[in-house]
């Protein structure tokens, strides 16, 4: 394994991804860990795919948001381009999910912050074409972190959804199951599509969050592009009362399958799920104070018991005295 890359001491070895070679590694000069993609001989090695390469990521380095796992620099190693990447500590949401719903408060916000990002992705031109759980990233403060900003082409999930519309009967890994359970009705197509896509894909990883399945069953992976595009998702409150009915026209809208039927921007999203946050938020303190009411009544009854019996118990010990004086 490779000790050094640039001023970066490699710490060791993540895995490997579309790009390349991952490693976790120290920046000697800032004393922070970051995450660094060695990108692939294959790519490395031919002049048009570098270049092409070597421009998203300048594209992707543009964007500054503190819901994305920011791309803070490109080297190049003897002639071998690497990236360098926040180091995005935590589970990603795919984990933290695991089959089972999170509460709602806590899927509308990170909802919410995922929403955010796009929209700063999108106002750069971008779309990150690859959305799903198992690129956000969850930190141990609660922050949601969307990863491969601007690479999705590279990194494979883009060729997967590709070969999801191409040929789905060859769908037979779990992980391209996956990544094509979060495509968009235009990506199982096989056509155009642009920011929007993306707002369907996070519409798939909120919907997961508030019922801790996607909305297309990935056990028949081959169906998967069909589902997609004809089946009529319910909302999310449907197979749950105790979720908010609100949320279920904004996921309706978020999945919808046609873009111009879609929500226009992330932005607007984010908007609309502050907004039954913050209903929720209202209703929790309202039940809060309509618990507390009882209770504060079963303390003062409770308070009221006790006096009465040490009232009592001084009336009986004072006629005992006195009967005693009497004596």
């Amino acid at each position: 394994m490779i000790e050094t890359v640039g001023h970066y001491k490699i710490l060791d070895r993540i895995g490997t991804g579309g790009i390349g070679e991952v490693f976790r590694a120290r920046d000697t000069r800032l004393g922070r860990t970051v995450a660094i993609k060695m990108l692939r001989p294959e790519i490395a090695n031919d002049t048009l795919q570098r270049e092409r390469f070597l421009q998203d990521a300048r594209a992707a380095a543009k964007v500054s948001h503190p819901n994305i796992a920011a791309l803070d620099e490109i080297g190049d190693e003897h002639g071998q381009p690497y990236l360098v990447f926040e180091f995005a500590t935590g589970d990603t949401l795919k984990a933290l999910v695991a089959g089972r719903p999170l509460n709602p408060r806590r899927a509308i916000e990170y909802a919410i912050q995922i929403a955010d990002a796009l929209a700063d992705i999108h106002a750069q031109g971008l779309v990150h074409q690859d959305l799903k759980a198992d690129n956000i990233i969850v930190t141990s403060k609660g922050a949601a972190k969307l990863l491969d900003v601007g690479l999705a082409a590279w990194t494979g999930g883009a060729a997967a959804r590709a070969q999801a519309a191409r040929a789905p009967e060859s769908l037979d890994s779990a992980v391209a199951a996956g990544t094509a359970a979060y495509m968009s009705p235009e990506q199982a197509l096989g056509g155009a599509f642009d920011h929007r896509t993306d707002i369907f894909s996070l519409g798939v990883v909120l919907f997961e969050m508030l019922t801790g399945k996607p909305p297309f069953a990935v056990e028949t992976p081959g169906t998967i592009p069909l589902q997609i595009m004809r089946t009529t998702v319910p909302g999310p409150s449907a197979g749950d009362h105790t979720l908010p009915a609100e949320i279920d026209p904004i996921v309706a809208k978020m999945l919808a399958k046609s873009l111009d039927a879609r929500y226009a921007s992330a932005a607007t999203v984010a908007a609309e799920l502050r907004s039954v946050a913050a209903r929720l938020g209202v209703r929790s303190e309202s039940s809060e104070i309509r618990d507390s009411i009882p209770r504060a009544q079963s303390q003062r009854t409770s308070l009221l018991g006790w006096l009465v019996v040490v009232g009592i118990l001084v009336a009986i010990a004072a006629l005992v005295w006195m009967a005693m004086r009497v004596e």
